[in-house]
Protein backbone atom coordinates (compact mmCIF):
# COMPACT_ATOMS: atom_id res chain seq x y z
CA UNK A 1 0.00 0.00 0.00
CA UNK A 2 1.45 3.42 -0.70
CA UNK A 3 1.77 6.40 1.39
CA UNK A 4 -0.64 8.19 -0.80
CA UNK A 5 -3.05 5.25 -0.51
CA UNK A 6 -2.65 5.42 2.99
CA UNK A 7 -3.12 8.81 3.67
CA UNK A 8 -6.31 8.84 1.77
CA UNK A 9 -7.54 5.66 3.90
CA UNK A 10 -6.72 7.32 6.71
CA UNK A 11 -8.99 10.78 6.15
CA UNK A 12 -11.55 8.80 4.76
CA UNK A 13 -11.90 6.16 8.37
CA UNK A 14 -11.45 9.12 10.46
CA UNK A 15 -14.81 10.69 8.55
CA UNK A 16 -17.01 7.41 9.13
CA UNK A 17 -16.12 7.21 12.54
CA UNK A 18 -16.37 10.69 13.30
CA UNK A 19 -20.34 10.27 11.29
CA UNK A 20 -20.56 6.89 13.38
CA UNK A 21 -19.83 8.90 16.66
CA UNK A 22 -22.25 11.53 15.61
CA UNK A 23 -24.73 8.82 15.32
CA UNK A 24 -24.36 6.76 18.50
CA UNK A 25 -24.84 10.41 20.24
CA UNK A 26 -28.40 11.08 18.88
CA UNK A 27 -29.07 7.46 19.66
CA UNK A 28 -28.42 7.64 23.00
CA UNK A 29 -30.16 11.23 22.92
CA UNK A 30 -32.94 10.79 21.33
CA UNK A 31 -32.80 6.81 20.45
CA UNK A 32 -35.29 5.50 23.33
CA UNK A 33 -38.29 7.89 22.13
CA UNK A 34 -37.56 6.66 18.08
CA UNK A 35 -37.82 3.49 19.59
CA UNK A 36 -41.13 3.83 21.09
CA UNK A 37 -42.97 5.91 18.79
CA UNK A 38 -41.75 3.74 15.74
CA UNK A 39 -42.24 0.07 16.84
CA UNK A 40 -45.13 0.82 19.24
CA UNK A 41 -43.11 -0.72 22.15
CA UNK A 42 -42.97 0.07 26.24
CA UNK A 43 -41.01 3.37 27.30
CA UNK A 44 -38.25 1.29 29.03
CA UNK A 45 -37.37 -1.01 26.33
CA UNK A 46 -37.64 1.62 24.02
CA UNK A 47 -34.60 3.50 26.37
CA UNK A 48 -32.63 0.13 26.81
CA UNK A 49 -32.91 -0.46 22.94
CA UNK A 50 -31.86 3.34 22.35
CA UNK A 51 -29.04 2.80 24.48
CA UNK A 52 -27.38 -0.84 23.34
CA UNK A 53 -27.64 0.86 20.28
CA UNK A 54 -25.89 3.95 21.02
CA UNK A 55 -22.95 1.73 22.63
CA UNK A 56 -22.97 -0.71 19.67
CA UNK A 57 -22.80 2.14 16.71
CA UNK A 58 -19.72 4.12 19.26
CA UNK A 59 -18.10 0.93 19.60
CA UNK A 60 -17.67 0.44 16.11
CA UNK A 61 -16.75 3.70 15.74
CA UNK A 62 -14.02 3.34 17.86
CA UNK A 63 -12.51 0.62 16.16
CA UNK A 64 -13.06 2.52 12.92
CA UNK A 65 -11.18 5.75 14.41
CA UNK A 66 -8.51 3.12 15.98
CA UNK A 67 -7.87 1.23 12.51
CA UNK A 68 -7.54 4.98 11.19
CA UNK A 69 -5.18 6.09 14.08
CA UNK A 70 -2.61 2.82 12.98
CA UNK A 71 -2.03 3.43 9.18
CA UNK A 72 1.46 5.16 9.24
CA UNK A 73 1.87 6.95 6.05
CA UNK A 74 5.51 7.30 6.90
CA UNK A 75 5.82 3.90 7.34
CA UNK A 76 7.87 1.15 5.33
CA UNK A 77 6.03 -0.62 2.87
CA UNK A 78 4.96 -4.26 3.52
CA UNK A 79 5.84 -5.21 -0.19
CA UNK A 80 8.89 -3.16 -1.13
CA UNK A 81 10.04 -3.46 -4.86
Amino acid sequence: MTATTRTVLKSVLRGVSWMLLATAGLSFWAGGRLVTEFAKTDRILGEMLGLIGAVVVGGIGFVVKSAADNLDPDGDDQNPQ
